[in-house]
């Protein structure tokens, strides 16, 4: 018994297929008669054994199997020889279930181990994708972040702290002909709910928001963002914003540096 039911989830295929002995089915079968959850999975088992019978290639027997079977019929047609007491004490098993049920048997315990087996193929090819997809947008941010940095017409721009935050400082390095820049800084934690948040500030217009970032991020390596191909700046900034960011700054500058 396995949490207060008499049959494992892995079973279910072996009783709806009628191998289980009698004193024990039946009570199997009235457990399931009052246990929905054992219904549902029973029924569940019936329809994977049907779909599986509908999938199977049509047989034909061979020709001595048919004239067996006849030769069979005619014999106990003849027969009366066996007491009906024992007749009816010890019912012969149908010819077939010597043959049909092992199959049956097998054919379930193959067809629980195959779906077993395709559920943890799902997972692992789930898992190389993701990895794949992982390793791809990292090879792509290295690049680009190369790129930046090795471009003649990149320009470093010193980020120097405020008042609000006098120990913190950070970098900038901006190619408006990329319309990319990358910046690290090193910053305390930031409030309960806050957030860091990179701002480009151009000759003219509204500043633009550079990405929001926390500190353990900015100490892993440089954060990289896209910006408005040939931009203009004048200076770059970080506020501390609510977490999520914002479309224009609102909180206090902790970082300024000017281009």
């Amino acid at each position: 018994m396995t949490n207060g039911h008499p049959i494992r989830a892995e079973e279910f295929e072996l009783f709806a297929l009628g191998v289980f002995p009698g004193e024990e089915s039946a009570s199997i079968q009235a457990h399931i008669d009052s246990c929905p959850e054992c219904a549902r999975k029973l029924a569940e088992a019936r329809g994977r054994i049907a779909l599986l019978a509908l999938a199977a290639p049509e047989q034909n027997p061979p020709a001595v199997v048919k004239q067996r079977l006849l030769e069979k019929v005619r014999a106990e047609k003849s027969s009366t020889i066996a007491p009906a007491r024992v007749r009816e004490t010890r019912p012969s098993a149908p010819w077939w279930n010597t043959v049909w049920a092992p199959a049956a048997v097998a054919l379930a315990i193959a067809t629980v181990f195959l779906w077993i087996s395709d559920r943890r193929l799902d997972q692992q090819l789930q898992q190389i994708q993701q990895a794949t997809r992982t390793y791809q947008a990292q090879t792509e941010h290295a690049q680009a972040l190369v790129s930046v940095l090795a471009a003649q017409d990149t320009v470093t721009v010193k980020l120097d702290a405020t008042p609000a935050m006098p120990k913190a400082w950070g970098s900038v390095k901006y190619n408006p002909r990329m319309g990319m820049m990358c910046y690290t800084a090193d910053l305390p934690e930031p409030p309960p709910d806050k957030v860091y948040q990179m701002w480009a500030v151009p000759m003219t217009g509204n500043p633009v928001s550079a990405g929001v970032f926390m500190p353990a991020a900015a100490h892993n390596g440089q954060m990289l963002a896209k910006v408005p191909t040939g931009m203009d700046c004048k200076w770059f900034c970080v506020t501390v914003e609510p977490k999520g960011g914002k479309s224009a700054p609102t909180g206090p500058k902790v970082l300024v540096g000017t281009l």
